[in-house]
């Protein structure tokens, strides 16, 4: 029988003075034995993938791992990468490749910033950004976006989701001032907020990652059908060539949503696992053996995610792996052969 579970929704700052121990940090011998740990993780917005992933991981975990109890909680992509860096809040969490290394090299939005502290377990798969518009929209471009003085959600101010609308417009040769000269709006919210405006007519377009569906907006599409728009392939290549670590030879394929015929070009990222590099070798190595033996269940239970999935990606799509992905996950990645 599986034990009961204690996976929760909560803000970051409702967990401060929550955790009993910052999840294994320090010279523990793992979980077996001891009394429990309570160990935080930090997901994406309500109504991204990542929060159910989260959910799923956290079972997996709370499943395998003797007496450790994990909390999930709210977060985005780049405040993820400073809150397990912290390692008060979070001890684990998701982002993104791209982010990743810009973090450990002190580049792009990091510039300055380097997150001394904050190390890898694996890439898990890849996130495809869509910039949605409903289907009867009269939008069928973002140059036509732009034109039309559209409105847009690209998420919170420093998310992921908001970085890369801010530089595929700078790809085209706007910035947010030029749009807001010429008479675009851009608003701020979570995932959820976003994909509701966008249903009930009050923003144009939302920008958000997914595997390589939105789980918010294929719940609309369910019933009223989404469009994504495609990027031009003149911008792709300028997104490459910024070295932004981006890939841009993906598409959405055809038939994500439900009046899709074409695939569609944009931007993709891989989704990552992160931890505290203080977390303890032997939790750390639990935790990625746990999930990699539980691919099967990944798969079952979140298919259009879990099929990406797999161990030798999970080590070689992390830059620098033998030096950023942590000591307790890089002795899982050797034991089974993908690692040196």
């Amino acid at each position: 029988m599986r034990k009961k579970r204690m996976t929760k929704l909560l803000s970051v700052a409702s967990v401060i003075g929550m955790m009993i121990v910052l999840a294994g940090c320090g010279g523990s011998e793992g979980t077996g034995g001891q009394g429990p740990i309570n160990h935080a993780h930090i997901s994406g917005p309500t109504g991204s993938g990542w929060y159910p992933m989260s959910v799923l991981f956290a079972d997996i975990w709370m499943d395998e791992m003797e007496n450790f109890n994990v909390t999930v909680v709210e977060g985005g992509a780049i405040g993820n990468i400073r809150e397990v860096n912290r390692g008060e809040d979070a001890q684990s969490g998701f982002a993104f490749a791209s982010d990743f290394a810009d973090a450990v090299q002190g580049t792009g939005v990091f510039e300055g910033e380097v997150q001394e502290n904050v190390q890898a377990i694996g890439a898990l798969y890849p996130a495809w950004w869509n910039f949605v518009v409903m289907d009867d929209s009269p939008i069928q471009s973002l140059e036509d976006f732009i034109q039309q003085g559209g409105h847009t959600i690209p998420g919170n101010p420093g998310d992921a989701s908001e970085l890369t609308t801010r530089r595929v417009f700078e790809a085209m040769g706007y910035t947010y001032e030029d749009l807001e000269k010429l008479g675009v709006r851009i608003s701020y919210g979570s995932y959820s907020d976003a994909a509701t405006q966008l249903r009930d007519g009050i923003i144009d377009m939302v920008v958000q990652g997914g595997a390589p569906e939105v789980v918010g907006l294929s719940e609309i599409d369910a019933s009223r059908p989404v469009r994504p728009l495609p990027i031009p392939d003149d911008v792709l290549q300028a997104l490459d060539e910024a070295g932004y670590g981006y890939t841009v030879d993906m598409v959405i394929p055809a038939g994500t949503y439900r009046n899709q015929t074409e695939d569609i070009p944009t931007v993709v990222t891989m989704s990552i696992l992160i931890v505290h590099k203080d977390m303890d070798e032997e939790i750390v190595y639990q935790m990625t053996k746990a999930l990699w033996e539980n691919l099967e269940r990944i798969r079952d239970e979140q298919p259009g995610r879990g099929q990406w999935m797999d161990a030798e990606r999970g080590y070689t799509e992390i830059v620098n792996p033998e030096e950023n992905i942590h000591p307790g996950a890089l002795r899982y990645y050797k034991e089974i052969g993908v690692a040196e």
